[in-house]
């Protein structure tokens, strides 16, 4: 009797706050959900703002209805890979912590639409986050960014994103500034951006010494990714056979996954038409016959589990492309479904880089290539509206080859450049 009526009490406090946990300011160093003894479905919202948590379980998964999770105040470092099985979530507020990297497997949160990471220690953006197609409002305020992906959000016209006062920050990709910058006003580009110089301790930098008509402009620290190995200029060599390789393969990838998306997708990259009765996909078939003779299935990854309630469609009709039936029912498929579905035995370095897409991809418009690792680097002028005034703001180009390059600055204000130290 007295368990029946702790049980009872207990959920007449839910039904009263509505399934929502109102916990800040409670002084809590720990993530609470083990008080919710194993009612964790029916909560909807946390408020955890301002409390002393360093870490987020592991298991927070089992909050699979959660919906709003605000974390702000709070002295967190790093996000557990399994925050992506919260599926159904679409606030994340995580400022004022001190996270240092965000896990790839963001972009399985699907329902994601406002992510707010401002005033934290994050040196660079995940590839995935584009992957994020509700995504309205992303903010990377006070951080330590030290470059922005091209593409940061899935679509530029219905996402707010902000990324002021990232002192490390000294350029912006072209595609960044041409999709969202060009030619509109904003307040705030270039407050705590852009720096000619910085004390940051940081050793993956390079010194360039940018010039203009043969004048030198300034030295200025600037910083790529740490995934490009290698960045080449118009006096360096091609790039390797592995990174052609990869190129072609995910382009491959690509073109499968867009055939397989059952609705049009908006994109800076798509200019593919989509046919809803064309269900074959001879991309997936082409790609597994290149690889068997490689003979490559011998245990060097094991398959991820895939989602038991799309097999349960498929169970017993081996004439149903399973993949296809994945992406029915999420509406679109992605390089990564492919992989995971169709080439889990690759070794992981490969795997790894596949799923996340390509560091970049190369800014002319007639090619678009992917780009992993091996990158031809160009800098250019442009001009950003305030509202005052205009200024100057320096943008880097990524490009797949020279020739690319040299298609790429016809009519620019381009910057020469050579490598200090």
């Amino acid at each position: 009797m007295k368990q029946k009526h702790r049980k009872e009490t207990k959920m007449d406090y839910k039904q009263a706050v509505n399934n929502v946990l109102h916990w800040n300011y409670r002084g809590f160093t720990e993530f609470p959900l083990h008080r919710l003894e194993g009612d964790e479905t029916e909560i909807t919202d946390i408020y955890l703002k301002e409390n002393l948590i360093s870490r987020i379980p592991n298991d927070i998964g089992r909050l699979n209805n959660l919906e709003s999770l605000y974390l702000s105040g709070n002295d967190i470092t790093k996000l557990p890979r399994e925050i992506s099985k919260l599926i159904r979530l679409k606030c994340l507020d995580l400022s004022g912590n001190r996270l240092q990297y965000i896990p790839d497997e963001i972009g399985d949160m699907r329902s994601l639409k406002f992510l707010i990471l401002d005033e934290n220690e994050l040196r660079e953006l995940p590839l995935r986050m584009s992957e994020l197609r509700a995504l309205r409002y992303l903010s990377v305020c006070d951080n330590h960014l030290q470059w922005l992906p091209q593409r940061p959000v899935y679509n530029y016209h219905h996402c707010e994103f902000r990324f002021w006062r990232n002192q490390y920050l000294s350029a912006i990709p072209y595609s960044l500034w041409y999709h969202m910058f060009r030619g509109q006003q904003t307040r705030s580009l270039n407050i705590g951006c852009f720096g000619t110089s910085s004390n940051d301790p940081n050793k993956d930098k390079i010194l360039l010494r940018l010039k203009q008509n043969n004048k030198e402009l300034f030295n200025k620290e600037i910083k790529f990714s740490r995934k490009y190995e290698h960045i080449l200029n118009i006096n360096a060599s091609i790039c390797s056979l592995m990174e052609l390789c990869k190129r072609k393969f995910y382009q491959m990838l690509d073109s499968a996954s867009k055939r397989l998306t059952v609705s049009p997708t908006i994109s800076i990259y798509s200019d593919v038409s989509y046919d809803d009765t064309e269900e074959n996909n001879n991309n997936i078939n082409d790609l597994q016959g290149y690889f068997e003779k490689f003979h490559l299935k011998n245990g060097l990854c094991t398959k991820k589990n895939i989602n038991e309630e799309y097999y349960e469609k498929c169970k017993g009709d081996t004439k149903v492309d399973k993949l296809f039936i994945k992406a029915k029912m999420k509406g679109y498929c992605v390089p990564s479904d492919i992989v995971e579905e169709h080439f889990y035995y690759l070794p992981n370095f490969l795997k790894d880089e596949l799923c996340n897409g390509p560091i970049s991809k190369c800014e002319n418009v007639n090619c678009k290539r992917p780009v992993f690792d091996y990158v031809y680097s160009e800098f250019c002028l442009e001009k950003i509206v305030l509202i005052e005034n205009t200024e100057d703001v320096i943008l880097n180009a990524v490009l797949c080859s020279k020739s690319c390059a040299d298609t790429w600055k016809i009519g620019k204000t381009i910057l020469t450049w050579e490598f200090v130290s």
